[in-house]
Formats: C-alpha cells, sequence, structure tokens
C-alpha cells in the first residue's frame, strides 16, 4: 500500500499508544506532514516539551527516523491492515465533521463501503430474543434497500445484525474497539474473519492495543458518525447503546428505537428516546419511508420442491434432464415447477431446456 507523506506523518504519529489525541493532533498542525519531521522537531522543542512534556518530546523525536517508520508499516503490511488517515481521499466525510476524529483508521476488508450508505443498528447485549428476531427483520429490509450496516461486534443485537448481513449477501461495517490482535470477545475472532471476507471491520487502534471498558463508549462516537441513521434496538437508560444514541444526536443523525412494554430494563433506554425525540420504530417502513425509500422488495415464498429446484441449480445441474434426475422425477413433473420460478424471477431459461439462477 502506498501513502502520501502526509498520511505517513498521520500513521507514524498514530504508532505512539502512549500519547493522547490531543496531543497527537498537535503535533501534526506542527509539522503538517511536511518532510524533515526531525528538524521541524528540533525547531519547536522549546514548545513542544511544555506541550508534551520532555519524555514524551524525546520518544517522539528519537524515533523520527524511516527506520522505526518502516518496522510500523512492516508490522500493519504483515497483517494485511490498510491505513485510512485524515488526509487520506477515502477518510469517510461525516466522521471528519466530529469532534475528535480518529487520526487513522485501521482496516481490513472492502474499504469501498466507507462511500455507501450506512444505517447503525446497535443494542444491548442482552436483547430478548422478540426484538432480535424485530431486528433480523429490519435489517434484512434495510439491505435489500441499499443500506450498508454498521454495528460492533458484542453478543446480542451486534451480532444479529452482522449475521444477518453474512446470511443475505448484505454488506456490513464492524466497529472493534481494540486492535486487530486482540479481538474482544475472543470467541468472536472467527466472525471477525467472516466479516474481513464479506464486509469491513475498522478500529481507531494499533493491533496490539486490547480493549478496556472505556473504550467501548468512545468507539460508538464511530458508529454514530459513520451513519446515516442509527436504529437503537435495546438498552437500558445506562448502557453502551445510550451513548451511541448521544453520539447520533450531538452529530444531527436521525436517530430510531424500537419501543417496549413497561418495565423491561433491557428496553427502557429505548422508550426514554423515543421521550426525548427519537422516531418510534415498530418495523421496517417506520424508517425506510423517513429515507424516501418506499419499498421493499417482496420476500419470495418457494414451496419445498421449488426450493429443491433451485437447489439442483446451485449443484450445476442446468438441463432440465439433469434438474429432474437429481430430483428423482419425470420432466413433465418439474416443468410447471420451473415456469412457476421464471414468473417469480428466481430462474432464468439461458437456451432450450437449460436454466440459471
Amino acid at each position: 500500500m502506498k501513502y502520501t507523506q502526509k498520511e505517513l506523518c498521520l500513521i507514524w504519529l498514530d504508532s505512539f499508544a502512549s500519547l493522547e489525541y490531543k496531543h497527537k493532533k498537535r503535533l501534526y498542525e506542527f509539522v503538517e506532514g511536511n518532510v524533515g519531521i526531525k528538524e521541524l522537531l528540533s525547531s519547536g522543542k522549546d514548545y513542544l516539551i511544555t506541550e508534551l512534556g520532555e519524555s514524551v518530546f524525546n520518544t517522539v523525536y528519537m524515533s523520527a527516523n524511516k527506520l522505526y517508520l518502516d518496522s510500523v508499516l512492516d508490522g500493519l503490511n504483515k497483517r494485511e491492515i490498510t491505513c485510512i488517515t485524515l488526509e487520506s481521499e477515502n477518510y469517510p466525510e461525516d466522521l471528519l465533521s466530529t469532534d475528535i476524529p480518529p487520526l487513522v483508521l485501521y482496516a481490513k476488508g472492502d474499504i469501498s463501503l466507507l462511500s455507501t450508505e450506512k444505517f447503525g443498528v446497535v443494542g444491548s447485549r442482552k436483547s430478548l430474543p422478540l426484538q432480535l428476531n424485530l431486528a433480523k427483520t429490519i435489517c434484512e429490509d434495510l439491505i435489500s434497500a441499499g443500506f450498508t450496516l454498521v454495528t460492533g461486534i458484542a453478543e446480542g443485537a451486534d451480532k444479529t445484525v452482522i449475521e444477518t448481513a453474512l446470511n443475505n449477501d448484505g454488506k456490513v461495517i464492524s466497529i472493534l474497539a481494540s486492535g486487530f490482535d486482540n479481538v474482544y470477545p475472543s470467541a468472536h475472532e472467527s466472525l471477525v474473519n467472516k466479516i474481513i471476507e464479506k464486509g469491513l471491520v475498522i478500529t481507531e487502534h494499533l493491533p496490539e492495543v486490547k480493549a478496556k471498558p472505556y473504550f467501548f463508549p468512545v468507539r460508538n462516537r464511530i458508529i454514530a458518525g459513520l451513519s446515516d441513521g442509527v436504529l437503537i434496538v435495546s438498552g437500558a437508560t445506562r448502557s453502551g447503546t445510550m451513548y451511541t444514541a448521544e453520539y447520533a444526536v450531538d452529530y444531527g443523525k436521525h436517530l430510531f428505537a424500537i419501543p417496549y412494554t413497561p418495565n423491561v430494563q433491557s428496553g427502557s433506554g429505548c422508550n426514554l428516546l423515543i421521550k426525548q425525540g427519537a422516531i418510534l420504530t415498530e418495523n421496517s417502513t417506520d424508517i425506510l419511508e423517513f429515507f424516501g425509500k418506499n419499498t421493499v422488495k417482496e420476500k419470495v415464498v418457494l414451496t419445498t420442491e421449488q426450493q429443491k429446484i433451485i437447489n439442483a441449480i446451485k449443484d450445476g445441474n442446468s438441463h432440465v434432464e439433469q434438474i429432474a434426475k437429481k430430483l428423482n422425477k419425470a420432466v413433465y413433473e418439474i416443468i410447471p415447477l420451473l415456469s412457476e420460478l421464471e414468473i417469480k424471477g428466481q430462474i432464468t431459461k439461458n437456451g432450450t431446456n437449460t436454466y440459471g439462477l
């Protein structure tokens, strides 16, 4: 991966895990990504020591060399991590307008998803089955309407969003609250790998960084910042999802929430948000109509026999005689079924008695 001088400067600055964000930002404003960084740091030594402290300045100053930068880049390249910096052309514009945009987004997967229409869906790890089923249905419809789903990586609502996208050829972006070497929860490492294959996983943390409790609410600003709208599936009045909701409101994003009956703890936050102005959401129509997307693709219901034909074609049996043999039926028995599937738009006739999906 080739980076510009300014991108390299940001990657270099962000590599200092112990350096506070405000200090990294101030250093970047001072050097402006120019060549000869060590000389620039030297020229502003007194000022920078006052701002950063002598030990921090010395660490940064001694690492202002190509050997150190090459070691940082080598570690990222070995992990197949792409860096998207504040100076990168594909840095999400919505994040640029937030108060604390990450200097660097570390990404694995399809980074083109950052330029798609995105919708955030988050909720509690202890979401009730009824609400998770509703979230699944809503996510399926959002996918059909062209949205890329944005969420975290926790159990409950996040996992439901991710699996719904993966199982429906949907697009999904998952935001980590740790580096790639320390996925949390660790049980979801395989899930993260599946997302990387079909979607995108990003984090603002260096690969070696482990998750800390306060990283999660801070991470949620990225979910809200990336999304055109955010749906709160579940959450108590004091929960991480409420941070996401607050960020969404602060950033001027459209906020939606699923209503709950009284005294359900995992939904008390949703009811509070609705009282405060979030859009009550009982189904996908409440979201899609708001975005001017009034149509959701009608779900095609297939009979058992029709599904068997679909499966036969998927297995490479394209000719009518092959399909009939696969189903242990006579050709005349499956002709009507093939016609019905054509009408429903599930298969196409590619030639004389030959079919495809």
